[in-house]
Parts: structure tokens; C-alpha cells; sequence
């Protein structure tokens, strides 16, 4: 047994926030089974113990309370197993996002978050404040346990040295990592609570592989998984890596286990070497002695035997060179249990953005209790890509049922209605059934009319005056009375079945108010709010192939209409505004990359000119209705429903874009853009 081989395990776990029994039982089967696994540490992710979206929680003196008396009892779990876990702790009244190192029913340290997640949809400062680097202090619990606090290393006798850096600690270009590296840590652990975005896997694995690389160490990395408190969802990721390379990756997306852990058994005598060989690690190590990075950090040393009583795999020959990667590793699990067909790059995002909203939507209707979905399908794109999440959400969340006794699952939790009026079309209505019944659900079919015209009639009544397709006037006023007659039936529905009502607005019509309130944004849950349109239609088209989804084609056939005018006006939703690739695009360059309509219009006029014939007025009256629609529109999203975020930006005012809901509009701004368009003349 060589003393410089160290057993490390890292575990994902699905937690709730306040579920301060369920979330120590999670904990104990991680601990239990990195002990049967052989491990001598643990690591667990960023606010394991109460869940991270805490939010105002936070301000309230019993969750500090409890997550303590959690660390406590999940310290007296650890026996002789290091176990790293979060939560937050309170030190002069200042709270902080802080991780806490415990063995054998001791506190032996813990260890603060120096870069807090501040932008974007985090908030963290609103409730924490960022640990100073190089600080110690002494912490006193609430149940009088003192513990050493801040810029702290931790000896695992003799065999390898470990540190703790927290999530954004890691995103940034001179981590706490490195400086504890540079002080003599050889393994480095990120507990996180990353959440969701398409691509951003990717993006960690490149990271923990540069981390690792770069400060010659052991790197842990562990994230939380599923859905929490809404909103945010966590995909599970998992990784151990040493010198650039990834030992060991997790299963993501696990919707049959709500832990999820990996372990190494590596030799740390290569990291040893490879600071030996390096003539500018020595260096930096030598700054470091000196206090150019700050106060050494304080080395804690934990009691007993870390040395793993096995050995890992032999290394194969030199000259061999490594396997070709899988697309994902993490996603192999899903394949394997046969609920996924194989993944090809071309496939990954489209099934990350799947897998993402379907966790969303099963820990939503888990950790409230629903027993269920409703929702009006209309034939649309939105209400089909929305049925069809749901219907992937029960084959995930149950991949041993035959297809039989899960059509009759989803039958009994899914509901859909299609309510139809005179500007309905024959087509919709069956491109509503084959969705239904594609995925299994309960299917209701019928018109609304009656309803519609007696609401009509009272309005007519009291305003005393007859409303008219003819009056420009009456043409809002016509549509939206048909879109909240539907609300007010398919929340009957709804309320009938006991389910959970979803709405289907899509981020492209959110960011520009194409929703009818108290209508079809009406809903406890809006499912694809942060998805825009133009990937509704590539998911779609991509689900259609991957999924083998025929009902699809009668979707993807008709153009993309709210059929609230009469059939003979071939109301389309891009004549009501714009091409939706344009009108994504403005999304993206005006709240994402902060851009004037000038500035939109020079970066995008080359990319567009030939589908606007050369004419750049046209384009400008897009930028402008879009920038003007956009500002008008801010109250409509500060009332849509609870979505999830799964992309780079998010117009939620609540998580994500605050924009002021009355505002002067832009007009100084888009004067200057006409102005240029007129020298293009």
C-alpha cells in the first residue's frame, strides 16, 4: 500500500429547498456509499444541506439555525471519511456562502466563497458577503462548536493536501485554487451549484481540465441536480481530474436517482513530480512564501489514516494513444437505459435543452406535490413542443414502464384541450389531436363560440356599440376576448383534473409582448419562456427525426398563426411582427450584447441586406417596431409565469433582465438610426 495514493469521491445530489430531513438523508446515502466504495473524502455540492435558491430564506434566523444542527448531524455520519458540504453560516451578523470540512463528528473547518455570483440571474449579494482572501478567523456556532474560518488547507496525513474554492471562485483568472495550490495544496475541490445552459458542460469540462493542467493538481468539481426552488435547473455535473485530464465524469440528467457519485483512486506523487519538474511553479511557490499572493493560508491537519488500500489501474504504454471521447459521457447512462437514442454531436444541444425542461418539469410537479399537467394545444409549435417535453418527462422519469403502461400513466397525469372558435382551422384542430395522441395524453376537443359570443354581447351591451373585424379600432379587442375565453376554460379543466395549468409563451414573443395576459400566457408554469422561437422550429424539426415523432409534420406544415382573425385574413404571427430569425436576432444583440439600434443595425445589415432586397429603411422599421414593442412590453413580462432558464440570457424581471416597466422610449436613439439609414440612400 503506497501512502501516496489517495481515494476521492465526488457526488451530485438532488435537493429541495428546506427539506432539511430529505436533504440529510441524501447526504447519508452519499456518505455510505463513497464508505463502501472505499473513499476517504468526500465532496458535496455548493448548499447541499438547505438547497441553494434559498432566497429570502436566507434572511430568516431558522434556516441558518437548522443548516447548522444539518452540518452537525452530517458530521457525526462522516466516521473516518472527510466530507466537504455546504451551507451558509453567519460570522458578525455578516452571512456568508461557506463549506464546511467535517470527520468523525468534528467541525474541523470552514471555508468561505471569495468571488460571489453576482450578475445575470445570481443575486448572491444580496445576501452574502464575499469572504476577504487570506482572512482567518475563529467561527462560533450557534451551539457554542468554534471552528477555524477563511483561508485554511486542510492535511489529509501526509498523503495529499486539500482545498476548497466555491463555484465562481473557479470562473475566474487568479483563483483562490491557485493560490492554495501554489501553498502547497495538490487537491483542489469546487463544490458548485452551477445551473443549466445549453452548451455549458462543455465549458466546465474544458475548465476543470485547464485547472487541473495549469495548477498541477487534483481537481473535484461537483454541482448540485434538478430543480430546487424553480427557475434554475441543475444538471449534475460531475467530474475528477489530474494533469489536463478527466478521471472519472458523472452521469448527468439522472432521473432515477437523486444522487449521483464518482470516485478515483489517484496517485499523488504525479502532481508532486510535475511541480518538481517546473521550473516557474517553483517560482510562483517562492512568490507565494514571500506574501506576493497574500497571507499564507492556515493548514488544519485532520486525524487519521488517508491512504487508500488500493491501488488505481495501470497506466496503459506511453505510445498508446487515448480512446476517441464519447459526445458526452454523462448522457451514456440515458442511452444505456434505452429512453435516449444514441447522441451525435449535431444531436447534443437539442437534447441538453430536452433533458433540461423535462427535469424542470418532473421535480416541479414532485417537490409541489401536483398530481399533474393541463394544457391547451392549439396545433401551434409552442403548445406541440410543450406537450411532447411532458411526454418525455414521464419515458425519463419512468424508462422501465412498457409503452403501454406509460401511455396509461401519462393518460391519467397529462391533460390537453383544444377549444376552438370560427377562426379555427380544420387543420390545427388535427394537428392538436395527433399531439395529443402521440403522447398519450387525456384529450378534450371542442368550441367555444357560445361562450365567446355572450361574452361578446355584454361587452357590446354595456359600451353600447357593435364591435367589427372592419374597425381597426375593434381588432385587438376581438382577438383577446377569444384568447381569455380559452383561459377561463382551460383553467376549468385544470381545476377539474387537479393539475398544474401550463402556459406556452415562447422567449421571442415575451421579449416583444405577443401574448395575449390573463390569456394564453395564463398558466402556474411557462416551460419554454427562455427557449426562442427559431428553436422551437429547429427542436421541432430535430424531434421530429431523432424522436420519430410523425404527429409533428402536420405542426411543422402550417404557418405559425394564433388564429384570433378571421381565416380569410391569414393572420400569420410573422406578419404580425417580423421574420423570427430577424427578431431573435435584435433580441440577442439589444439585451444580451447591450447594443443601439445603430449598432444593431451595422452588425446585422450584412447579415440580413439580402433578405430586406437591399432596402435598409425596411430593416430599420423592424429594429425600431422591435426596440418599441420591447419597452411597451415590460409590464406583460413582469406577470408571466415561473419559467426555466436553459439559455445565455433571460427576460425574466424577477431572475434575470431588469428592465424598467415605464420608461422614456428610445426615440433619441432611433433617430440616430434612421439618420444613417438615410446617408445609405
Amino acid at each position: 500500500m503506497s501512502q501516496g495514493f489517495l481515494h476521492i469521491a465526488a457526488a451530485t445530489l438532488n435537493q429541495t429547498v428546506g427539506d432539511w430531513e430529505g436533504n440529510v438523508a441524501r447526504i447519508q446515502r452519499a456518505i455510505e456509499a463513497a464508505r463502501q466504495r472505499g473513499a476517504s473524502v468526500l465532496v458535496l455540492p455548493e448548499m447541499a444541506i438547505p438547497g441553494y435558491s434559498l432566497g429570502d430564506r436566507l434572511l430568516r434566523e431558522g434556516t441558518l439555525a437548522r443548516s447548522w444542527s444539518a452540518l452537525r448531524a452530517v458530521a457525526d455520519l462522516s466516521h473516518d471519511l472527510v466530507t466537504v458540504v455546504g451551507l451558509p453560516v453567519r460570522l458578525d451578523g455578516i452571512v456568508y456562502n461557506a463549506l464546511g470540512v467535517v470527520k468523525d463528528g468534528r467541525v474541523f473547518g470552514i471555508v468561505a466563497k471569495e468571488n460571489l455570483a453576482v450578475g445575470d440571474v445570481e443575486y448572491e449579494s444580496r445576501w452574502y458577503q464575499a469572504w476577504p482572501a487570506g482572512r482567518v478567523a475563529t467561527f462560533t456556532a450557534p451551539d457554542g462548536t468554534t471552528a477555524p474560518m477563511g483561508n485554511l488547507i486542510f492535511d489529509l496525513g501526509g498523503v495529499a493536501t486539500l482545498a476548497v474554492e466555491v463555484c465562481e471562485d473557479a470562473w475566474l483568472g487568479f483563483r483562490p485554487g491557485s493560490r492554495y495550490a501554489v501553498a502547497g495544496a495538490d487537491v483542489i475541490v469546487n463544490p458548485s451549484a452551477s445551473w443549466f445552459m445549453v452548451g455549458k458542460h462543455a465549458i466546465r469540462r474544458r475548465m476543470v481540465e485547464q485547472i487541473s493542467m495549469e495548477d498541477h493538481c487534483l481537481y473535484v468539481y461537483t454541482s448540485l441536480l434538478g430543480c430546487d426552488a424553480t427557475r434554475l435547473v441543475f444538471d449534475g455535473s460531475l467530474f475528477i481530474a489530474s494533469d489536463g485530464q478527466i478521471l472519472r465524469e458523472g452521469d448527468r440528467f439522472a432521473f432515477d436517482r437523486d444522487v449521483v457519485l464518482i470516485d478515483a483512486v489517484h496517485d499523488m506523487s504525479d502532481a508532486r513530480l510535475k511541480r518538481m519538474e517546473a521550473g516557474s511553479w517553483r517560482q510562483q511557490v517562492m512568490d507565494s512564501v514571500e506574501g506576493d499572493h497574500g497571507p499564507l493560508p492556515t493548514r488544519v491537519t485532520l486525524p487519521g489514516a488517508f491512504a487508500a488500500s488500493q491501488t488505481p489501474p495501470p497506466h496503459p504504454p506511453y505510445w498508446i494513444p487515448p480512446p476517441p471521447r464519447p459526445v458526452d459521457l454523462s448522457l451514456e447512462h440515458l442511452t444505456a437505459s434505452g429512453v435516449l437514442p444514441p447522441v451525435t454531436h449535431a444531436d447534443l444541444h437539442h437534447v441538453e435543452l430536452e433533458l433540461a425542461l423535462a427535469m424542470g418539469l418532473r421535480d416541479y410537479l414532485r417537490k409541489t406535490g401536483a398530481p399533474g399537467y393541463c394544457l391547451a394545444l392549439s396545433g401551434g409549435r409552442d403548445s406541440a413542443m410543450v406537450a411532447l417535453l411532458v411526454a418525455r418527462m414521464f419515458r425519463y422519469d419512468n424508462p422501465t414502464l412498457s409503452e403501454d403502461d406509460l401511455r396509461a400513466l401519462v393518460n391519467q397525469r397529462f391533460t390537453c384541450a383544444y377549444m376552438a372558435t370560427e377562426n379555427s382551422s380544420d387543420a390545427t384542430r388535427s394537428a392538436a389531436r395527433q399531439v395529443a395522441h402521440a403522447c398519450g395524453a387525456t384529450w378534450y376537443d371542442g368550441d367555444i363560440d357560445h361562450a365567446l359570443h355572450a361574452l361578446q354581447s355584454t361587452g357590446e351591451a354595456m359600451l353600447g356599440q357593435t364591435l367589427s373585424w372592419e374597425n381597426p379600432r375593434h381588432d385587438l379587442a376581438l382577438q383577446n376576448i377569444q384568447a381569455r375565453t380559452r383561459s377561463v376554460v382551460i383553467w376549468l379543466i385544470a381545476n377539474i383534473r387537479n393539475q398544474i395549468l401550463l402556459t406556452t409563451s415562447n422567449k421571442s414573443e415575451a421579449s416583444v409582448g405577443y401574448a395575449t395576459m390573463d390569456g394564453d400566457t395564463s398558466g402556474g408554469l411557462a416551460p419554454i419562456s427562455d427557449v426562442p422561437k427559431s428553436l422551437v422550429q429547429l427542436w421541432l424539426q430535430w424531434a421530429t427525426d431523432f424522436h420519430r415523432l410523425d404527429a409533428l409534420a402536420s405542426v411543422l406544415r402550417t404557418p405559425a398563426t394564433a388564429e384570433l382573425r378571421p381565416q380569410e385574413k391569414a393572420q400569420t404571427d410573422e406578419d404580425d411582427l417580423m421574420p423570427f430569425v430577424v427578431l431573435d436576432q435584435l433580441m440577442y444583440h439589444f439585451i444580451q450584447r447591450g447594443l443601439e439600434p445603430l449598432d444593431m443595425f451595422k452588425t446585422l445589415w450584412p447579415v440580413f441586406a439580402e433578405r430586406y432586397h437591399h432596402t435598409p429603411r425596411a430593416f430599420a422599421d423592424h429594429i425600431a417596431r422591435f426596440v418599441r414593442m420591447l419597452c411597451r412590453a415590460q409590464w406583460k413580462r413582469e406577470r408571466f409565469a415561473i419559467g426555466f432558464r436553459v439559455t445565455a440570457f433571460d427576460l425574466d424581471p424577477k431572475t434575470g433582465w431588469r428592465f424598467p416597466p415605464v420608461q422614456a422610449g428610445f426615440d433619441v436613439e432611433l433617430a440616430e438610426l434612421y439618420a444613417y439609414v438615410d446617408t445609405l440612400a
